[in-house]
């Protein structure tokens, strides 16, 4: 690779820029959502190493339609390739051992190579190599189990099935595994608790350790008790919640996180040891209690803010926004939705969003030692 640049683009000749870098590959790693036969040809002629990995999709209506093939898959199985499926995949990235990489618009067929107008780089830059690998690996993990021929051979029957007939169906199974219910799973709900008021909002500097000290965060959401008595019905056992603290600037700052117990109308109202310990809490009396609590160790500054997620996602942050939207709703202002609110119901984007963005902040920060959340009162011992 002597004077070759580390970084090159490519326009032209993708078939050409394959075998090329096939060349004394022994790992070929593929991510592509779709994949036709003549480009495999085209690699088992060419490939001398061990390993096929590839990444594509496995939504049986991309094989009806005849944008993928199932023929092509089931050829690499022969070939002792592995294979999995990712739903709603998109990236199209081709890996050559540590060497080098192509990331590209280009999937792995006869309209990536030689029909469409793509475009791409191929890197020798270690940095990009190894990043672009840790891509491979997080999409891989997703899917815990690699095709079969078994399974090729049950798809082959759903379609051809379908074929057959000139009656209308519906959509086919996509059997793919979903990277959203890996990150926040397929029944979780995700809210967004408030703590403090308008007028006693605090600045950057606080630190969680002292919104632990000063609330009951580790143990129990609380609540206000409304006239008519109205309890927090909302949250079911198991429901994750998301703790932040209003910040000046009209902002909140997402400082931490647990799940929640259903609301137990005898056990859930703060009693007088509760009241003992948090000297607030008379006013706030309503609990949803909480369990496997964690927090960021750091000030406000540090965590994920309300305004961020806003700024990302706009409408699509909260379930009821985005029912708003898809009722045909325009002009939805987020930030409404939060105004004399205890808490907020995020959507699955919103939940998947923020569960990055507090991942990133707690690798970043690390988390509130045990030891330190446990020198404080917990409320009534749960049964």
């Amino acid at each position: 690779m002597k004077n070759t640049p580390i970084i090159q683009t490519i326009q032209h000749n993708w078939l050409n820029e394959l075998k090329n870098e096939l060349r004394d590959t022994n790992c070929v790693r593929i991510v592509s959502p779709f994949v036709t036969e003549n480009i495999v040809r085209h690699l088992l002629d060419n490939f001398r190493g061990t390993e096929i990995q590839l990444i594509t999709r496995y939504n049986l209506n991309d094989f009806y339609s005849g944008v993928s093939s199932i023929p092509a898959l089931e050829k690499l199985l022969t070939e002792n390739a592995k294979i999995k499926g990712i739903k709603d995949l998109h990236s199209k990235l081709y890996l050559f051992d540590q060497k080098s990489a192509i990331i590209t618009s280009a999937n792995f067929t006869n309209g990536g190579f030689f029909r469409n107008k793509e475009f791409g780089i191929k890197t020798y830059a270690a940095e990009t190599i190894s990043e672009s690998i840790s891509y491979f690996n997080e999409l891989w993990e997703i899917d815990k189990s690699n095709l079969s021929l078994v399974e090729i051979e049950e798809w082959k029957k759903k379609v051809q099935d379908i074929r057959n007939t000139t009656i209308f169906h519906n959509p086919l199974p996509d059997y793919g595994k979903s990277y959203q219910q890996k990150l926040i799973g397929s029944n979780k709900r995700y809210f967004i608790k408030f703590f403090g008021k308008n007028e006693t909002r605090v600045d950057l500097t606080h630190h969680s350790r002292k919104e632990i000290e000063q609330s009951c965060c580790h143990y129990a959401l609380s609540f206000s008790r409304k006239s008519n008595d109205k309890r927090p019905r909302k949250y079911r056992n198991g429901d994750v919640v998301f703790m932040a603290k209003m910040i000046h600037g009209n902002d909140y700052a997402i400082f931490g996180k647990g799940y929640t117990l259903a609301h137990d109308d005898n056990r859930d109202i703060a009693g007088i040891d509760d009241q003992q310990h948090v000297s607030w809490i008379f006013d706030w009396p309503i609990l949803v209690r909480v369990y496997d609590v964690l927090f960021l160790d750091t000030t406000m500054s540090n965590c994920p803010k309300m305004s961020e997620l806003i700024s990302d996602l706009d409408y699509s942050s909260f379930k009821r926004t985005m029912e708003r939207h898809q009722r045909g709703y325009e002009n939805i202002k987020p930030w409404n939705s939060l105004r004399q609110q205890a808490d907020i119901w995020l959507s699955d984007t919103g939940a998947m969003w923020l569960e990055k963005k507090f991942n990133r902040a707690l690798a970043q920060n690390g988390q509130v030692p045990d030891s330190f959340i446990n020198q404080f009162y917990r409320g009534i011992p749960l049964d």
